[in-house]
């Protein structure tokens, strides 16, 4: 059973993206540590504006907190995680024939290339993550992300020209997952992430808060 998670929090970092934290992550004698105060409770939501909702992904991370990172994904869950072509053939062995596809054609997205890509959805992106911010000792990200300039932020709008949703890239950075005496590292240069954003009306407040419709991992694109 060890083994097996270990494998999968190996194969979890790697699909992951690597970004950084808006807290700086601090390292004593190779040992993780968290940072010492959270994000303040008091301020405006974060997920009002596109880069704020990629900062409330980094806080869900680090503070390990599944009910923020619930919060991230649509309530009609049409969220999809899409794998690296570089994973893909390791995704399929251990999926087999229910491994889902999806045709991704270049109109469809700026930063993605059309082709045939794998991915899993909604339940199975939280029972993963579940999993992560239980077992793991802690979660920081070493190094920041290079993000696209808010300004070349991708938007989408509709026949009322209203913005609906709103593409984000992210590439390079660090994470680190330290798992009782082991701590898994990595960066890779090559690595980007992109989000795809949408807006749906908060049942709290009211409030047009943005979620993330889909994840792309593009290692080598």
């Amino acid at each position: 059973m060890q083994t097996r998670f270990l494998s999968h929090i190996k194969h979890r970092i790697i699909l992951m993206f690597t970004a950084a934290a808006l807290l700086a992550a601090a390292f004593s004698c190779g040992s993780l540590l968290l940072p010492s105060v959270g994000f303040p409770e008091d301020v405006p939501n974060l997920r009002t504006t596109p880069k704020g909702t990629i900062e409330y992904l980094f806080r869900a991370y680090e503070d390990k907190r599944i009910d923020l990172f619930i919060e991230l994904l649509p309530k009609n869950k049409n969220f999809r995680f899409f794998i690296s072509p570089d994973y893909s053939n390791e995704y399929v062995a251990t999926r087999g024939p229910e491994a889902a596809i999806q045709t991704i054609s270049d109109s469809q997205y700026h930063y993605v290339r059309d082709g045939n890509y794998y991915y899993w959805g909604h339940e199975s992106e939280l029972a993963k993550h579940r999993n992560l911010f239980n077992l793991a000792d802690a979660i920081e990200f070493r190094e920041y992300p290079i993000i696209d300039d808010e300004r070349d932020f991708r938007y989408r709008v509709n026949k009322d020209n209203d913005t609906t949703h709103v593409e984000v890239r992210m590439t390079s950075g660090e994470l680190c997952i330290g798992f009782r005496d082991t701590l898994y590292c990595t960066q890779k240069n090559g690595q980007m992430q992109v989000f795809l954003l949408e807006r749906e009306v908060d049942r709290t407040s009211g409030e047009k808060l943005w979620v993330i419709r889909d994840w792309f991992d593009l290692n080598s694109i």
